[in-house]
């Protein structure tokens, strides 16, 4: 209803004057965050606000000056960065991101090479993505889509993005559901005019895991620029990298030896399996001797050994108390140079925008855009990767159980040793822009989207097993596998696991002054939309593919943005140059079909920047943010099938045999936040070109979905009335209570977490006679705290600086630094990243003993570009641009991690130093 009143006020509000003085937090709103930051006074047109509404983003433009912290990310910064994805972007130039493993350097995952981003260390669920300010519908995982799954960005061509619009902050009131840690919107280029065509090549120093780039954007003017068409589009084919072409596995042996020996070589009288290594590798699954009394319980078998029945069991015994602990090659092995560190992928894509001027205050527009990507890694079940042969087992002469680790050949598949992933994303909007009387103007739309992810792996099925095999003698692995055949495939299957989400958005929206008053306009962006999500599942299937698993629901929402002048420079009172207020408000009803579940919310969200003079302002924001419960989390609980034992704390202590009710909540509500924001930025005028900022963070989150057991309820009875169910008590029963017959384990909103820090930037430009153009920058996040509730009516413990924990934490400290040259045709620039030292997870025990400590040393990584521009008097030539660069140019290795699967710090590239070159023609 906001919406209609606002529209009825417009028309009917008398017209502002042609030209006026512009307060300085409006000339800061208006600047180019990739240009010097000057604070001169200058006179601008009336309508300015249009500036700042829309241009076929659905959200209003925002600045790094606003009242809420925006971190922007413009053309040119994307143009030096050297990066290839949207995600290998934004993990290099924010210091708020806690992604700290990207799709290119951990394939084999269930979402492929999808993107997905983590603001504030809150997950990727708690992270809203859009584009052009929309929601497009979010790549599901291993059949199960949810409303809160981020889209894929790596899909969007970096040549395709104007800018790209980041709020590390709660801001649900102004976006809706899921912006808990934060907002990403990549606002795709619109008003270009031209053609632009890149190429780009790069590799590893070394030759290895190359990529290789081609993209084109055009833009089409008919109809004297009435009509306007704009396309992208772009190649992109990315090499693997192979364990073996980097020491990282042997460097993780090597110090796990040192350091923890006991993890390879488990001590005799456990438990435990045998290391993987180049050669098969045998212990005696109790850890007791092989090869009787005072012998060692454990071995390998050497090259060429045909198997005990015809080479005997001499040479194994030759071999006792030692392993093979060479890197082996093949797949089927947990210590193999054949692992996958950086997947193979090749991506298309294609973007298309175009408009039409009906009047010169009607136009249309249509947004739309498809990708496709298909990322292969080598194939592995990890549940072949050790075997057990019987103590009665024919094949067995050891007279006990034993455990095998072995390399498989690839030769010996009978497929080839791939997994696939298939990403395909497509998007189209279809809308209307209406500039009415009084600078208001209207933008509606009707937007749909599609994701699809395919993903194809090998694992063990059906009867006989291959642990059967194994048993039976059929696959012999007491032999040398590297030298026999050993056919695993017969006893394996290439399952598919599906998932599609489409998503369809209705979308009205208005933008204007309200009213004028004595400092100025009062100006309203207003909004309402219907969303529709729908997903099918298709898990881990073969063929016959079995019916999917559908879902459903429906969210409708109403928004308001007002912002409010309270002084201008007009009225010259000291010390109050420019103040002003932003109030926003946000409504959002779900529907949640599929689940039977209906509820709403409503968040709001306060701002106030303040220019006691010119040159500084100091700004504040308080919010709200909230999430909604996925599908999962609000399906009907189930029964379970099973009894299991608890002690009941009210008879004594008594043991009783329970069924538990668990699963999802119909009645879970959703998770929120609290967001707090004191910032401060200076561009001191008697240093032109210099701009510093400081904002302080916190936020505060409750509601936090888990699940308790049945114990931890039982124990904390009176604290869930109506989750334990008792029988009646029977007379005389000293307890006063009957006994436990079932406890409703599901889903319950009950935890918290809160974190807080401080963001700093600083640049600063000049200009030297003859010199050129410089243009230097540092940006640091320093996170305080981030605590959490792991338990119910438990502390919260503080885990900043353990990203391994859940791979969002944050850490202590983040820097990013840059200085750009300019000078006529030449430019150059560095750029370095800074990740602070972090610990491991104080329960990974076994990775601490291995690392040596709790501790993963920092990272720095510089990176260098030089670029040379052809002028116009080379004609045809004329607009060729060549960039030579390299990242990571002192080939600094990532640490040793041993929590980790590949023992390195997946904050670091295993790719190492690369060299690029890119060649750009505009024309």
């Amino acid at each position: 209803m906001a919406l209609i009143a606002a529209l009825v006020v417009a028309l009917g509000l008398p017209s502002a004057a042609s030209a006026q003085r512009v307060p300085a937090s409006a000339l800061l709103d208006g600047l180019d965050d990739d240009q010097v930051v000057t604070l001169a006074e200058m006179e601008v047109e009336a309508g300015q606000l249009q500036k700042h509404a829309y241009q076929g983003n659905m959200d209003l433009v925002r600045t790094e000056n606003d009242i809420q912290p925006y971190s922007i990310i413009g053309r040119e910064r994307i143009a030096r960065s050297g990066a290839t994805t949207v995600e290998d972007l934004l993990r290099q130039q924010l210091t708020m991101s806690t992604s700290f493993a990207s799709s290119d350097n951990s394939p084999g995952g269930w979402t492929g090479s999808s993107s997905s981003f983590s603001l504030r260390g809150m997950g990727a669920a708690q992270t809203l993505v859009l584009v052009n300010g929309r929601r497009v519908a979010g790549v599901g995982s291993r059949g199960t889509a949810e409303g809160s799954d981020q889209a894929d960005l790596n899909g969007i061509p970096l040549s395709a993005i104007e800018r790209i619009e980041v709020l590390p902050a709660s801001a649900s009131a102004i976006y809706g559901s899921g912006a808990l840690g934060g907002v990403i919107n990549v606002v795709l280029r619109g008003n270009y005019s031209g053609n632009e065509f890149n190429a780009r090549y790069e590799t590893t120093d070394d030759g290895h895991a190359s990529i290789e780039t081609y993209n084109l954007t055009s833009s089409f003017q008919f109809e004297q620029g009435r009509s306007q068409l704009l396309l992208s589009v772009q190649s992109q084919v990315t090499k693997p990298l192979y364990g073996y072409q980097r020491d990282f596995q042997v460097r993780g042996r090597n110090r796990e030896l040192v350091n923890n020996p006991d993890a390879l070589y488990v001590p005799a009288g456990r438990t435990g399996n045998p290391p993987a290594g180049a050669l098969v590798n045998i212990r005696s699954a109790n850890g007791s001797p092989l090869f009787g009394p005072g012998s060692s319980h454990f071995t390998h078998i050497p090259v060429g050994y045909r198997g005990w029945q015809l080479d005997g069991l001499q040479p194994l015994i030759d071999n006792q108390g030692s392993y093979n602990l060479d890197l082996a090659r093949g797949a089927l092995n947990g210590f193999s140079g054949d692992i996958v560190l950086i997947g193979a992928v090749r991506s298309k894509s294609l973007n298309l925008s175009s408009s039409r001027s009906m009047t010169e205050r009607f136009k249309l527009f249509f947004d739309g855009g498809a990708s496709e990507s298909r990322q292969r890694d080598v194939s592995t079940y990890y549940t072949a990767r050790v075997a057990t042969l019987a103590a009665n087992s024919t094949n067995n002469p050891f007279g006990q159980a034993v455990r095998i680790t072995y390399p498989a050949r690839h030769i010996d598949r009978e497929t080839a040793p791939d997994s696939f992933s298939v990403n395909r994303q497509k998007r189209a909007a279809v809308g209307f822009e209406l500039s009415l009387p009084h600078d208001w103007k209207i933008v509606g739309d009707y937007a749909w989207s599609y994701s699809y992810v395919d993903r194809t792996y090998r694992r063990q099925y059906g009867s006989p097993t291959f642990a059967e095999a194994v048993n039976a003698g059929t696959v012999d692995l007491l032999r040398d596998t590297t030298s026999f055949e050993t056919l695993i495939d017969p006893y394996s299957n290439l399952p598919h696991t599906t998932t599609k989400a489409w998503q369809g958005d209705t979308t009205l929206r208005a933008a204007g002054p309200l009213t004028a008053w004595y400092a100025g306009d009062i100006t309203l962006a207003s909004g309402v939309e219907h969303r529709e999500l729908r997903s099918a599942g298709f898990p881990d299937y073969t063929t016959p593919r079995p019916p999917p698993t559908y879902r459903r629901q429906q969210i409708d929402s109403l928004y308001a943005e007002a912002t409010v002048p309270l002084t201008s420079p007009d009225l010259g009172l000291r010390g109050l140059h420019s103040v002003d207020v932003q109030l926003a408000l946000r409504h959002e009803r779900f529907d949640v079909e599929t689940a039977g579940n209906k509820f709403d919310t409503t968040v709001p969200t306060v701002g106030l920047r303040w220019l006691p003079v010119r040159d500084l302002m100091l700004r504040g924001s308080w919010g709200k943010g909230f999430r909604a419960p996925t599908y999962s989390q609000l399906a009907d609980p189930t029964l379970s099938t099973t009894t299991s034992q608890v002690n009941d704390p009210r008879r004594g202590g008594e043991v009783s045999d329970i069924y538990t009710l668990g699963g999802g909540n119909p009645e879970l509500q959703p998770e929120t936040s609290r967001n707090s924001n004191i910032g401060i930025v200076w561009t001191p005028e008697f240093v032109r070109g210099l701009r510093l900022s400081a904002d302080f963070y916190k936020i505060e989150k409750k509601n936090n979905l888990t699940s308790l057991g049945a114990q931890a309820i039982l124990d904390q009875e009176a604290t869930f009335p109506g989750r334990v169910i008792r029988d009646t008590p029977v007379a005389g029963d000293p307890y006063g209570v009957g006994e436990v017959l079932q406890v409703n384990t599901y889903a319950m909103n009950m935890l918290k977490m809160e974190t807080a820090g401080v963001d700093l930037g600083a640049r600063y430009w000049w200009q030297s006679a003859g010199a050129g153009e410089f243009d230097l920058g540092v940006n640091a996040t320093l996170t305080d705290y981030y605590r959490e509730q792991t338990a119910f009516n438990t502390p919260l413990v503080d885990w900043v600086g353990v990203p391994s924990r859940n791979s969002a934490s944050p850490l202590d400290a983040r820097f990013t630094a840059s200085l750009l040259w300019n000078r006529q045709q030449w430019s150059a620039g560095w750029a370095a990243q800074y990740y602070d030292h972090y610990r491991l997870n104080p329960t990974s025990t076994a990775a601490i003993l291995s690392q040596g400590s709790e501790r993963v040393p920092s990272q720095t990584y510089h990176d260098l570009f030089v670029r040379y521009r052809l002028g116009a008097r080379y004609r045809i030539l004329a607009g060729l641009e060549l960039t030579f660069g390299a990242k990571n140019i002192f080939d600094k290795a990532p640490p040793v991690d041993m929590s980790t699967s590949r023992y390195y710090s997946t904050l670091g590239d295993p790719r190492m130093r690369r060299l690029y070159v890119n060649l750009k023609k505009t024309f």
